[in-house]
């Protein structure tokens, strides 16, 4: 949402490198500074022409030269503009790949304009490194090339979800071109953690800074607190930056993301509206304010439970972000960055816009839909855990769409009987030998890697998920770590929304565990399905629906492994004692969203079934009824049986599996007497007839647990 930062460095020639200098060519040089100033590329480059051919091996006239064409061209001939770069760095003998053979300071705006370039083209991990290597010549290095390194660099960490890094950087530049010595912190090793209020400071005007320089400053500190929900601090900030710079549209933007993440929707909706209305269009800028705003009116509508119009506004902005790109020229073939302006080279929001279509679409029922859009945003986002999560349940969804309709026993009652023979005293009723619609899991004879929306790529998604998610646990994490990329950091990468901290990661990886058990389950793989259930109880904190699946998942893979015993002790009903949802966040944590967050952030948006503790105990008691039936104490089953039924009420709803147990427990109690045959030939038919019509699929798998803010905005 900010500015972009960056642009090729304007002329260096009134200092030129070379001792000796004409008076004659001291007047070209400064007359070429002055055009170059002025946007007058034409006379600026006969001015350079002339300061050439009197100095053919100074490379800075060489240098110079090289950005004065690529301005005249309006940052239109990349290409060509990084072959002249590369003749520069020949006659400079500079090696723009050897970071460690840069130690003349000189140098350094060649290789910033190097880092400019890959900014644009968004690689953003080369350009980091590159920036890093320059900002070690920061002291001695020219002023305004300085704060040009310095805003560079900030915004490649943030791009790289760096905001604790990027905090630190902040105060240090404060303290170097910004604020007094005595308001700011000396060092990195004094700044207090980020969970603690960021102290406000008065800035002093110094000779060596500018009011946008400032301003750029405090836009990225906001940014910063967004990205780690340190929402009372970025409050303060971004009240500072509407006082000193007015209501733009980098701040406005910054506002509704405020209100976003606080949860006052309403709000944020409103400070959308209030957008300026600016001259600038997509062609001077690189960014679409449409497809800023009806991005985010989707972010906004699909937290306030309203996923088809969060689906509206998304794809409006998909149709802006396509009409953006379409004014622009197609490139050459031979030059493929070529024929458009630098700053619009990277942006197409195309892939953020289908990751926040494909979870919308996901809450409001279409999950062949939202499959497509998400695998084609997983091309570019393939490190972010939660988006493999979601192409999971998009499979899990389109195979089970919910198992609330299990509960409705008036409207499955037809659903028992699969059909009548006969008539009068000879009429008989033939029970349905499946309850579950669900038999057809997958595309036989098709690969798991093959992107479709089957329960066998679910168990692929849900691998990737499970290894791009730190083994950690949220104690374990260096809370002063801030490299999202390093084993053992404090956050996780999570693009295109913000980087996923400690508890959040921990919550995900339940979510990921309990489905990975779900999908084992279907795809018939129990051992699987039982190691993932024991992960999952043993993971330090559980919400109380995780922990109820958890046992459910684990004792259905005990059945199914012939382990009734091992069953029965994880169907026990005083297991479920709650169903919250949400991971219980440590202390620190609960003090700072109590602060900052709005009650409405946390509800749930989309409702859990059973969404009662008497439900959530029948079904319990249901499956422990399946146990003890399987295992032939059919007197047993019966009573648990009967137990399930009294606790019937408006209040517990009971499964439809209930009455088909009931009619198979009257059946074999009323035979009398038992044939011989029974234990022996047909009992192990009739446990696998249990086994696969009254205990498989009773319960869906965990959905959407994790509720801090996933969505780009």
């Amino acid at each position: 949402m900010a500015e972009k930062e960056g642009e090729a460095e304007k002329v260096k020639v009134e200092a030129p490198a070379p001792p000796v200098i004409s008076d004659q060519e001291k007047d070209w040089a400064q007359g070429a500074l002055t055009d170059f100033n002025r946007a007058s590329y034409a006379s600026c480059l006969q001015l350079l022409t002339k300061l050439e051919a009197a100095r053919p091996q100074d490379t800075k006239v060489a240098h110079n030269k090289a950005i004065a064409e690529y301005y005249k061209s309006d940052l239109k001939k990349t290409d060509q503009f990084r072959k002249n770069m590369n003749l520069v760095c020949s006659q400079a003998h500079v090696n723009i790949e050897d970071l460690d053979a840069l130690e003349d300071v000189e140098h350094c705006v060649i290789y910033y304009n190097q880092a400019v370039l890959l900014y644009h083209l968004k690689q953003y991990s080369t350009a980091l490194k590159i920036m890093q290597k320059i900002f070690s010549f920061i002291e001695p290095m020219e002023e305004s090339l300085a704060h040009c390194v310095c805003l560079l660099l900030i915004e490649l960490q943030l791009c790289m979800y760096q905001p604790d890094k990027t905090l630190a950087l902040i105060a240090y530049i404060e303290n170097q071109f910004v604020v007094s010595t005595e308001s700011v912190i000396s060092s990195e090793k004094d700044m207090k953690p980020l969970e603690k209020e960021h102290k406000e400071k008065k800035p002093v005007v110094g000779d060596a800074a500018t009011d946008t320089f400032r301003l750029k400053l405090l836009q990225y500190r906001a940014r910063c607190y967004l990205m780690t929900h340190a929402l009372k601090a970025c409050k303060r900030e971004i009240k500072n930056l509407i006082t000193t710079g007015g209501p733009t549209l980098t701040s406005v933007l910054l506002k509704g993301n405020l209100e976003y993440q606080r949860g006052n929707y309403r709000k944020a909706i409103k400070v959308l509206n209030s957008i300026p209305q600016s001259s600038l269009s997509f062609k001077d800028t690189g960014e679409s304010p449409p497809v800023l705003y009806y991005n985010n009116m989707g972010c906004i509508h699909h937290y306030m439970s309203k996923p088809h119009l969060a689906c509206y506004y998304l794809q409006r902005a998909l149709q802006e972000n396509e009409a953006a790109m379409r004014s622009l020229p197609r490139a050459d073939a031979g030059e493929p960055y070529s024929g458009r302006p630098l700053f619009t080279l990277g942006s197409n929001k195309r892939y953020e816009l289908m990751y926040n279509l494909g979870v919308s679409l996901l809450h409001a029922g279409r999950p062949i839909q939202a499959f497509d859009c998400l695998t084609e945003a997983v091309q570019v986002f393939h490190m972010n855990p939660r988006l493999w999560l979601r192409l999971a349940e998009c499979c899990v969804m389109a195979h089970k769409a919910d198992n609330e309709s299990d509960f409705n026993i008036h409207a499955r009652r037809k659903d028992l009987v699969q059909g009548v023979v006969g008539a009068g005293s000879h009429r008989k009723i033939i029970l349905t030998p499946q309850l579950s619609k669900d038999t057809k899991y997958s595309c036989e004879g098709q690969s798991f890697a093959i992107p479709v929306a089957t329960v066998e790529f679910a168990s692929l998604c849900l691998r990737n998920a499970l290894l791009l998610l730190p083994d950690c646990q949220p104690e374990e994490a260096a809370p002063d770590t801030a490299d999202v990329t390093a084993p053992g950091s404090h956050y996780v990468y999570a693009a295109p929304s913000n980087p996923l901290g400690a508890h959040e990661a921990a919550s995900l990886k339940c979510s990921v565990l309990a489905m990975s058990a779900y999908v084992a389950l279907c795809l018939g793989d129990y051992i699987v399905a039982l190691d993932h259930a024991q992960m999952l109880l043993v993971q330090p904190t559980l919400s109380g629906v995780h922990r109820m699946l958890g046992h459910l998942y684990a004792a259905e893979a005990l059945v199914l492994l012939d382990k009734i015993s091992d069953a029965i002790e994880h169907l026990n009903p005083e297991h479920v004692k709650e169903l919250t949802q949400m991971f219980p966040p440590n202390e620190k944590d609960a003090d700072r969203e109590k602060a900052d967050i709005g009650t409405e952030q946390h509800k749930p948006l989309r409702t859990w079934f059973p969404n009662s503790l008497p439900t959530a105990r029948a079904v319990m008691q249901y499956n422990l009824a399946v146990a003890f039936a399987i295992r032939g104490e059919l007197d047993k089953a019966g009573e648990t049986l009967k137990q399930v039924w009294m606790s019937k009420s408006p209040g517990c709803d009971i499964p439809i599996h209930v009455i088909m147990l009931a009619l198979y427990i009257e059946l074999q109690l009323g035979i009398e007497p038992r044939p011989a045959s029974l234990e022996t030939d047909e009992l192990p038919q009739t446990r696998q007839t249990l086994r696969r019509i009254l205990l498989g699929n009773s319960t869906n798998s965990s959905w959407f647990f994790n509720y801090n803010k996933e969505f780009y905005f």
